[in-house]
Parts: C-alpha cells; sequence; structure tokens
C-alpha cells in the first residue's frame, strides 16, 4: 500500500484530502477458534458465527511526522449497549508476528486500538488473541465518523512506528455480535511504501 506523502494533516474521516489517497480494499477474516486463549472462549464460540466482517477500505497517507491511516466498512445496524464496535489498526514488531492472531508472546504486534463510545485510542502491544498490554498513548489519536450505514474511523500515530514496521494489519469488532478481545477479523499484513 502506498503511503502518500501530504502537506495537510489528514486526522478527520471526512477531510477532503482523502479523496486524493489511493486505497485498498482488505479481506478480514475471523480469529482461528483454536487460538483463542481459554478453553472457555474455544467451546462458548465453537458454533457462533464471529468475525464476518469481511473486509474494510484502507488508505494510508503521511506529512512527516505524523501517520495517517484511514480505514471503513459497513456497521451492523443493530448497536450493542454493552459491547461496542471497534477497530485497531496493527504494526508488525518483526517478520515473525502473527497479524490473524493479533501477536504472540514471542513476536508481539502494535495496536491502536479505537472503541465507539469511549474517548480517545488505546496503544497496545498484543501478545496473542484478547492479549493485550497498555502502551500508554504515545502520541496516537483517532477520529471516526459514522454515515449511510458504514464506520470511517482516521488513526494517526508517528510516521516513525509505521516506517519501523513496514507493513500494517486491520482488526474489526462487530459490537451488535458481542464480540471483543480475540473475538473479531482481522487482516493479513499489507506491505507499507512511503513517498
Amino acid at each position: 500500500m502506498q503511503v502518500r506523502k501530504v502537506d495537510q494533516a489528514l486526522s478527520d474521516p471526512g477531510a477532503g484530502g482523502w479523496d486524493a489517497v489511493a486505497g485498498e480494499k482488505v479481506a478480514l477474516s475471523k480469529v482461528p477458534i483454536d487460538a483463542q486463549p481459554t478453553e472457555y472462549i474455544r467451546v462458548k464460540w465453537a458454533g457462533l458465527p464471529y468475525g464476518e466482517t469481511a473486509d474494510a477500505d484502507v488508505k494510508a497517507a503521511h506529512d512527516g511526522t505524523n501517520v495517517f491511516v484511514r480505514v471503513e466498512w459497513a456497521k451492523d445496524s443493530e448497536p450493542n449497549a454493552e459491547f461496542h464496535d471497534a477497530s485497531a489498526v496493527m504494526l508488525a514488531s518483526g517478520d515473525s508476528s502473527a497479524a490473524n492472531t493479533m501477536g504472540s508472546t514471542d513476536a508481539p504486534v502494535q495496536l491502536w486500538l479505537w472503541q465507539d463510545g469511549l474517548d480517545g485510542v488505546r496503544n497496545l502491544d498484543g501478545t496473542g488473541p484478547g492479549a493485550f498490554a497498555n502502551r500508554g498513548t504515545n502520541g496516537i489519536s483517532a477520529q471516526a465518523s459514522s454515515a449511510d450505514g458504514r464506520w470511517a474511523v482516521v488513526f494517526s500515530g508517528p510516521t516513525a512506528d509505521a516506517q519501523a514496521s513496514g507493513k500494517l494489519g486491520v482488526a474489526i469488532w462487530n459490537g451488535s455480535n458481542e464480540e471483543r478481545a480475540g473475538i473479531g477479523a482481522t487482516s493479513d499484513w499489507v506491505a507499507l511504501e512511503f513517498d
């Protein structure tokens, strides 16, 4: 994916500058049931549908200091009062980091996690499905909008983090289906090419 150099901040999902940035449709699939951290989760969700968000439209740009990643996907029309829709951008920490399990203890991933209804964004280390540790905000932010049955979220963070990773992944949780932690959909890694 091309990460285009821009001369303006694109932290707003509705910013007109996004029209000039090419994107990719990124396929998603459910986090494998056998990778879930406990037997309870594996048994409870074994026969239930989850991680059914099929794809997300992803665009990326940077201004030299910050990288902006815009993730857009179809929103479920039935909100859930307890579980919130959520999305994350994942950055690899090495060649062996696994996107489909949100990292492992040997090769964690960095997650920039946004959740509907919660303030701010969390900067996390992911070491497997639902195994997240807080890294602090470290200049990470997110803005979201919802229109025409779709979510659009722009994640902003240090360009250096994305360049060091060289690739990104996406995760989506459908709150109306009670998805959270390791129960969700993830993409494979997408290589980043910076202007």
